[in-house]
């Protein structure tokens, strides 16, 4: 059998097959992966240092931000930095000034200065103050807004006089706890009321049984009560 095609018949790979490479330079394909290798794990290796020392909850929040940002998804991922922010902050948060804010304000400051003929060192100044003044301002902004969450949560208007109760008493603690005022504040009222309820019941019980008019017409002694007594005994009796 001779291994010549005959003539007129074309010698083609079966359908579905690629063909086989041919002139492939196999060790510099071999060297360009291992040289992609690298330069991916060169590129990930500051990742995998950072977070190496992180505590695996922290690093799975992490994680969630880089997701949410990639995504696109930028409303979850500024909420995940401011909330990140005022936890590593603490009471210090509202104490930061952003550069745009900064910014806003050394520019004003500037105007002001020229405008005033201050010298550099005058407008300077005046920089610093107005960045101090807007850091305590938001620093009081946030107290409100903590005192204000507080009172509501504990089902209280923040301009009741309950509510302005326990504040006073929560600016008398050491601590300035406002929920532990305001549970102070709540126990004094219930003592109070249960006290006004007892000597209510006492006043009722002794004033002897009811004339037609409603009030009783003899006292505690026995006699008969005068005008003025019945009359207290009836303010008494409508708890006034």
């Amino acid at each position: 059998m001779s291994d010549v095609a005959p003539q007129g018949v074309e010698t083609t790979a079966p359908a579905g097959e690629a063909p086989a490479e041919t002139n492939v330079d196999w060790e510099a394909r071999y060297r360009a992966e291992v040289q992609e290798r690298v330069a991916e794990r060169e590129r990930y290796k500051p990742v995998a240092s950072a977070f190496q020392n992180l505590h695996p909850d922290d690093a799975r929040a992490i994680q969630d931000f880089v997701k949410a940002y990639a995504n696109g998804d930028t409303e979850t991922a500024t909420r995940w930095m401011i909330d990140n922010a005022k936890t590593l902050a603490g009471d210090k948060f509202n104490d930061f000034v952003s550069p745009q804010q900064e910014a806003a304000i050394t520019q004003q400051a500037q105007l002001d200065g020229a405008s005033q003929g201050l010298s550099p060192q005058q407008v300077e100044q005046m920089v610093n103050q107005r960045i101090e003044q807007f850091q305590q301002q938001q620093a009081q902004a946030y107290h409100e807004q903590q005192i204000e969450q507080t009172l509501v949560a504990h089902g209280y208007q923040p301009d009741s006089a309950i509510a302005t109760a326990a504040i006073v008493a929560a600016t008398k603690r050491p601590d300035l706890d406002l929920g532990a005022a305001i549970r102070e504040v709540e126990d004094e009222l219930l003592q109070r009321a249960s006290a006004i309820a007892q000597r209510r019941a006492e006043a009722a019980q002794s004033m002897g049984a009811p004339t037609p008019t409603g009030v009783a017409g003899v006292s505690t002694a026995g006699r008969e009560m005068s005008p003025r007594e019945r009359a207290l005994a009836r303010l008494e009796a409508n708890g006034i």
